[in-house]
């Protein structure tokens, strides 16, 4: 992952030398990106001599109107005065060693500042989690799709010193345009997310199932309603969705809201017995890394996830939870986890310790340290 002309140029660079990094970031804590690929690794930096300041794009309070529909007006006066601070923030640059970019500076138009950046000679470590080279827009923003500029991507990855991707599909993108590219999975922190003490324990109402998402996932539970309610027809169980932005119907299938909190986010998926994660056979699922089937498996709660992209190495099949190609493969692999308490325990076992191994913030905080170290040291 982190590769040998960097080790080399980094023997300049003790462990001992404290450095500073500025995290630009669209999104704020509140988003997962921010929270998993950056802000959780600001303890163990900080311990390792590493200082860094996030700075957001988005403030938490226009985060919360970004993916509901209309608005236009309201975004569009945000919007730029929010970019108008973005450029006011590069006069702090001179303060950093190195920028630490999640996804892009401004999410939409040109890599002004990105150029700007490389432009002074400070290293820039590009993360992204997600294929955003494809230029993917949510619903709600669909009317103002043609100002994505997903081209961008390439250019940001030829200026960076190193790019850190979630997974192999988005660094085969990557080392298109760079050599210097290294895959980090999206992790947890094994000692915050942990199994609820009584897990196992059913209530009279049946097991709980889980989704946890987002508006711009939530499409995905849709397209497996018919099968959910199929079910439901069988089986006592409660479904729970939170994330989905918007009122949810599903006829048929007993479903309750629980509103999602920064706070509460190991609470929320604690509540679940099972996780379901849903996604489509497509370039733009392969790009995702998997993390609410890490969530859930780090709460020792089994899942069920397609049989697509990283799935297929977070999750094997009948040993540490179920991947479902179809819908008849979706429908037997949910019954019979809703029917057998032995082999939701069996899973969350396994689940649990897969994560603990591969998928732990313990595991992937020294490479994360190492990376920024190196990107410091090849600073002219």
């Amino acid at each position: 992952m982190v590769f040998s002309a960097a080790r080399n140029r980094a023997a300049a660079v003790s462990s001992a030398t404290r450095i500073k990094v500025l995290a630009l970031s669209p999104i704020p804590e509140e988003g997962a990106g921010c929270r998993f690929r950056v802000a959780q690794y600001m303890p163990h930096l900080c311990s390792a001599g590493i200082d860094v300041t996030i700075r957001p794009f988005y403030t938490p309070e226009f985060f919360n109107i970004v993916y509901t529909p209309r608005n236009y007006l309201r975004k569009a006066v945000g919007f730029v005065l929010l970019a108008l601070r973005r450029l006011r923030q590069l006069s702090e640059l001179g303060d950093y060693d190195v920028v630490w970019l999640y996804r892009e500076a401004i999410p939409l138009g040109p890599p002004l500042v990105e150029r700007a950046i490389a432009g002074r000679g400070i290293p820039i470590v590009l993360d992204f989690d997600d294929a955003i080279f494809m230029g993917d827009v949510s619903e709600a923003n669909r009317a103002i799709g043609f100002l994505k500029n997903p081209g961008r991507v390439a250019e940001v990855i030829a200026k960076s010193t190193t790019t850190v991707v979630g997974n192999e599909f988005l660094a085969g993108y990557a080392r298109r345009f760079s050599r210097h590219v290294a895959v980090i999975p999206t992790v947890v922190d094994t000692d915050r997310f942990v199994p609820r003490a009584d897990h196992g324990r059913v209530g009279p109402g049946g097991p709980v199932v889980g989704w946890i998402g987002s508006p711009t996932t939530y499409h995905y539970v849709e397209e497996i309603a018919g099968l959910l309610r199929a079910a439901a027809s069988r089986h006592a169980f409660t479904l729970i969705i939170s994330g989905a932005g918007k009122p949810v119907q599903l006829d048929g299938v007993p479903a309750r809201v629980a509103p999602w909190s920064l706070a509460q986010e190991v609470e929320l998926f604690n509540s679940c017995d099972i996780g379901i994660y849903p996604l489509s056979d497509d370039d733009w699922s392969r790009g995702k890394c998997g993390f609410k089937a890490i969530q859930f498996m780090a709460c020792g709660v089994p899942v069920v996830a397609s049989a697509v992209g990283v799935n297929l190495e977070i999750i094997r099949d009948g040993e540490n939870g179920f991947l479902a190609s179809t819908p008849a493969e979706w429908a037997e692999k949910l019954e019979r986890l809703l029917t057998d308490p032995a082999l939701r325990a069996r899973f969350a076992k396994a689940g649990r310790t897969t994560i603990e191994t591969r998928y732990s913030l313990k595991v992937t905080a020294p490479l994360v340290e190492r990376i920024l170290r190196d990107a410091a040291a090849s600073r002219p």
